[in-house]
């Protein structure tokens, strides 16, 4: 009776999934073309195209600066050479090697860096965002008005 209550104990401690690691906290300068980013900038970091952590500055140049806005990045330490970093869309250039060496749970000083010549030009425009959304509701009102039953 003993013998089998242990196989099952070890049994479940074996099928029992890995826990995840701990998320980095990335901290650091940004800066646009040379200059400190505004207030409200966004960074990204993804892997493969899919967000593992996103932060807005709340002050120029800075992020991670004030208490719960660092960049939190979940991953796990063999991907973190994958990772890219976004500046309001545009992949920024930082210290790759502090990425690869950090450990789960670290903070560290990631400085980043977008030139405005490699930047998108309507990527995380707001004013092109509020001119899209009101056409599509300018649109949307005319389709009802046209076909609604009368």
């Amino acid at each position: 009776m003993l013998l089998s209550v242990s196989a099952i104990s070890v049994a479940t401690a074996e099928e029992s999934p890995q826990m995840p690691s701990l998320p980095l906290i990335i901290k650091g300068n940004v800066t646009i073309d040379g200059s400190q980013a505004d207030p409200g900038t966004n960074i990204t970091a993804k892997i493969n195209d899919q967000i593992i952590g996103s932060v807005q500055t709340s002050n120029s140049g800075v992020y991670g600066d004030l208490s719960g806005n660092g960049l939190i990045v979940t991953a796990e330490p063999e991907d973190f050479e994958d990772i890219a970093i976004y500046v309001n869309g545009n992949e920024a250039e930082y210290d790759g090697n502090k990425l690869v060496n950090a450990n789960p749970g670290d903070t560290i000083e990631l400085d980043l860096n977008v030139n405005k010549d490699n930047m998108e030009t309507f990527q995380d425009n707001s004013m092109f965002q509020f001119v899209l959304l009101g056409l599509i509701i300018i649109i949307a009102v005319f389709v009802v008005l046209r076909y609604r039953s009368k």
